[in-house]
């Protein structure tokens, strides 16, 4: 389909926000579900961008992404002015299970953050307590904490201290689950794989609801070239695409 960029401005050191506006099925659309995006005319760049749909404004006809620049794909994306053209597949993968009336707990670990804020909207309204924990290599990547900082209590951690708590995610999510009155039911991630294996592990073996949303190279974005697989604790293979991008925390391998 063929949408067009509403806006598109700089948020941090090579993080860009993106409102794309258009007939898009923005009803369907699953928290951490995402977007592939031909980049130019597909010749140079063959294979198509995925990337998380950070929010959905369905009353006002737009999505909004958030991505970071590190190749030439991405530049030609932080060229785009509004009114230009994009041509878009989705929404596509399989997104967070919104769960009622719960205590939940989201953590969120550098360009992994955006497809959370669209689960934060949700959750809020839903569940009894909320609490969200956001993590950045320094002050310079930082976005977006005023927007979360409006649906829950935040707990912000930059990996120099140049900002919030100095460590990592890891640290917040261990004096939670120390705090006895604070009965985690759901612990909903997106980030690097390293920090989503270490939540893994201090989940341990107790029964945690929510889930991890991996990230992927991916080729097709279907599922159809199984160029992004993932192994799951039964040792089968699992497309990042189509089977996920989010998983349980009991099913995958991390």
């Amino acid at each position: 389909m063929i949408l067009r960029v509403k806006k598109n401005l700089k948020l941090a050191d090579a993080i860009w926000q993106m409102e794309i506006e258009g007939d898009f099925p923005y009803n369907k659309v699953q928290a951490g579900q995402f977007i592939n995006i031909r980049v130019g005319q597909g010749h140079d760049h063959l294979l198509r961008r995925p990337i998380s749909i950070a929010e959905v404004r369905q009353d006002e006809g737009y999505l909004t992404i958030v991505y970071r620049v590190v190749g030439q794909g991405t530049k030609w994306l932080s060229r785009l002015e509004p009114d230009m053209p994009l041509d878009i597949l989705g929404p596509l993968g399989n997104g967070f299970t919104v769960e009622e009336g719960k205590y939940s707990l989201i953590v969120g670990g550098g360009i992994g953050i955006p497809p959370l804020y669209e689960l934060a909207k949700r959750l809020s309204a839903k569940v009894d307590r909320l609490d969200i924990i956001l993590g950045f290599r320094s002050e310079h990547d930082v976005f977006w904490i005023d927007r979360f900082k409006k649906l829950a209590s935040v707990d912000l951690f930059t990996e120099d201290g140049s900002l919030g708590t100095k460590g990592f995610v890891t640290k917040g999510i261990s004096e939670i689950l120390a705090d006895k009155e604070r009965h985690i039911e759901n612990i909903y991630a997106c980030g690097p794989i390293g920090m989503l294996s270490a939540i893994k592990g201090l989940i341990g073996k107790l029964q945690i609801g929510g889930g991890a949303s991996l990230e992927e190279r991916m080729a097709c974005g279907v599922g159809a070239c199984y160029g992004c697989t993932c192994m799951t604790t039964n040792r089968e293979s699992k497309r990042v695409c189509a089977d996920g991008p989010v998983f349980s925390w009991q099913e995958v391998d991390l």
